[in-house]
């Protein structure tokens, strides 16, 4: 129809100025000729804009849609009455958990690069505001085993594939490709570290097994679960999907409920009004802040928690039953590894699944990995017999947008005040006056902290220890039972398990529990980072670069023990390793990569020592040089480390963070 308008239109044109008088044949005929050229070059374009329009389209229908879910009206539907907190939420890393790939949203920097994956080239570049990626075909890629792909004569370049979703912002950027059945998505191989600016297989950015396979995840089936508002995956046949959610990304509606009545109540402005005077709650909306402190954590459960799906058919075809305000205890059920006799219908799935616990738990039942802060919390002794929520500590809005305030506080998300011990005095005020009488350091001191003893980094997540929400205090038994390391030694890397069992037990009574050679000589931080399963030597060699431990320990002897985990088998190990090491004095540009071939670890750590023999080596004074190995304040003992090293161990670890 608009083509037709415009031909007749042109038509006309032509005839009027053609009837014109005093108008030479010449230029009635170059008239003519300038239309005709119009006219076909409009054509041209409107072809060209519909294909390109049309393929768009085609493109758009592959990738996972939004809007549809049952009274969810979107958060650009909250912005004109809510702008303030629109304006924090927008620029929180939870709503960019998941986006439509835009070089406006793409973190790394570039038009083209070259990459690799274990040997395969990758090329990504932009092309017309589109990311393309030419590399292998991802069937052939991932059923390929890692160690062969090394050393493959299989041709190159083979398959080029949009890239049009992804997830992260905050530390990563995963990114996902059509896989062809409906708009299921397949993980795009490699991703961007966004601290280090570069581009790394997404396997190796996990604390994975190196003898595991790729990790070829489907985004709808895993991803979907807590990176958009209400996912529903709809699979509709055995590799197909249809799958919906309310708004890509942690919208306004993921923690305050479906908004289509309260928007619709409050086009009234009496009503507003009334509510404004009352400063009552608005009954048409959930503000997590009014609901009691277990239905309030709850919200933020559903996505910061281990769960288990129980009904897989109703979840995977209608998502989440959890709405904000409810109980999350549906479709999508909370799992408490400590208390499995009170979860019965997790039976038969653990049995399937024995590595479900491990990779997850340590053995008492305490998380061990990253993004589950609500399955921690809730075994807490001030959640479980005081009021504790995670509202206690975070907020999820911002009072002051836009402020460099809001931009520090965008890391957490944590309240004004709530990242020192008055997150703990809020409640223990009786502490306020006295506390080196009860932590025995001095009041200022990092030994005075109460999340240093109460929730120290034994979780792992991102490459890197994250403080644990489940609040504890340090035990030597629990220790020696679960492997678990304890908050005394993880700031006195240089001191043994007795050493901390002896001021336990002399400051607060705790029972000194029997102790092997090794936990009365050497160092407890030695013996992890030598001896422990993969999971414990991550924690620890990020602890020796973390400042708090430094400062109570010295920096003098660590590196030629540290420095022998550069040879580590995991990835994510050695990642964390030679970050630890680069903060110490002479090493800030060690030259490592952990993505290396192996046959230059060996190298690398000999470099390490060598920068150790010329800037550390001098300054030592170790009162006890035994402790960490070492014959004297100057010299290592060599034979001893390959000894502790031989003794590692080696369980396979997936950690599921």
């Amino acid at each position: 129809m608009e083509w037709l308008v415009f031909i007749l239109l042109t038509l006309l044109a032509l005839a009027l100025f053609w009837r014109l008088p005093g108008v030479s044949a010449a230029l009635r005929w170059a008239f003519f000729a300038f239309l005709a050229i119009t006219v076909l070059g409009a054509w041209q374009w409107n072809k060209e804009w519909a294909a390109k329009f049309k393929a768009h389209q085609v493109f758009h229908e592959k990738l996972p849609s939004e809007g549809g879910a049952h009274g969810y009206v979107s958060s650009d539907t909250c912005h004109s009455c809510h702008p303030d907190q629109y304006e924090s939420w927008h620029a929180s890393y939870h709503r960019t958990m998941t986006q439509y790939v835009e070089k406006k949203n793409v973190m790394a920097e570039f038009e083209k690069v070259s990459l690799s994956y274990y040997g395969r080239p990758v090329e990504i570049e932009w092309d017309n505001g589109e990311l393309w990626a030419t590399m292998d075909d991802p069937k052939w890629l991932y059923a390929t085993p890692i160690e062969t792909l090394k050393t493959s004569s299989h041709p190159p370049l083979s398959t080029r594939k949009r890239l049009g979703l992804m997830t992260g912002s905050h530390h990563m950027q995963v990114y996902w490709m059509s896989s062809g059945h409906g708009n299921s998505q397949d993980i795009f191989p490699l991703c961007y570290l966004k601290e280090e600016q570069r581009w790394v297989p997404f396997k190796d950015t996990f604390l994975r097994d190196p003898a595991m396979s790729h990790y070829d995840q489907k985004w709808n089936g895993n991803c979907i679960a807590c990176h958009v508002t209400v996912g529903q995956p709809r699979p509709v046949s055995p590799l197909a999907t249809k799958t919906k959610s309310a708004e890509l990304g942690i919208a306004c509606e993921a923690c305050h409920g479906p908004g289509e009545r309260h928007v619709k109540m409050n086009k009234n402005p009496a009503r507003r009004y009334k509510l404004h005077q009352s400063e009552e709650s608005d009954p048409t909306i959930v503000d997590p802040q009014d609901l009691d402190h277990e239905r309030s954590s709850m919200v933020c459960g559903q996505c910061h928690g281990i769960h288990w799906i129980s009904d897989s058919k109703d979840y995977y075809l209608n998502g989440i039953k959890f709405r904000p305000g409810g109980l999350l205890n549906q479709n999508k059920k909370p799992v408490r590894a400590a208390h499995l006799d009170e979860q019965p219908w997790l039976k038969a799935p653990l049995k399937a699944n024995p590595r479900f616990l491990r990779d997850r738990y340590w053995p008492d039942g305490m998380v061990r990995v990253g993004g589950r802060d609500y399955t921690a919390m809730v075994e807490s002794p001030c959640y479980l017999k005081g009021e504790l929520s995670c509202l206690s500590c975070h907020q999820m809005h911002h009072p002051q947008p836009g402020s460099k305030q809001m931009e520090l506080w965008l890391d957490d998300q944590v309240k004004s005040g709530m990242d020192s011990n008055e997150a703990c005095l809020q409640c223990h005020e009786g502490m306020r006056d006295n506390l080196s009488e009860h932590t025995h350091h001095t009041a200022n001191s990092t030994g005075s902290s109460c999340y240093n003893c109460h929730m120290p980094h034994t979780t792992y997540g991102l490459l890197k220890g994250i403080r644990s929400h489940q609040i504890d205090a340090p035990s030597i038994k629990v220790n020696l039972e679960t492997g678990r390391p304890n908050a005394c030694n993880l700031c006195h890397l240089d001191q043994t398990i007795e050493w901390s069992a002896d001021y336990l037990e002399k400051w607060y009574g705790q029972p000194k529990p029997a102790l092997n050679l090794e936990n009365r000589r050497i160092a407890a931080s030695v013996l992890w980072l030598l001896k422990g399963d993969a999971g414990l030597r991550a924690l620890t060699a990020w602890h020796y670069g973390w400042k708090d431990a430094q400062e109570a320990s010295g920096v003098s002897w660590q590196v030629p023990i540290l420095a022998r985990l550069l040879e580590d088998p995991y990835s994510a190990v050695r990642f964390i390793t030679a970050r630890s090491l680069r903060s110490y004095t002479g090493l800030e540009d060690l030259d490592f990569d952990f993505l290396d071939e192996a046959s230059s670890w060996k190298t690398s750590v000999e470099k390490a020592l060598a920068v150790w023999e010329t800037t550390q080596k001098a300054e030592n004074q170790i009162l006890e040089p035994q402790r960490v190995l070492f014959k004297s304040s100057a010299e290592f003992d060599e034979r001893l480390i390959r000894a502790m090293l031989s003794k590692r161990v080696n369980l396979s670890m997936d950690l599921q963070e």
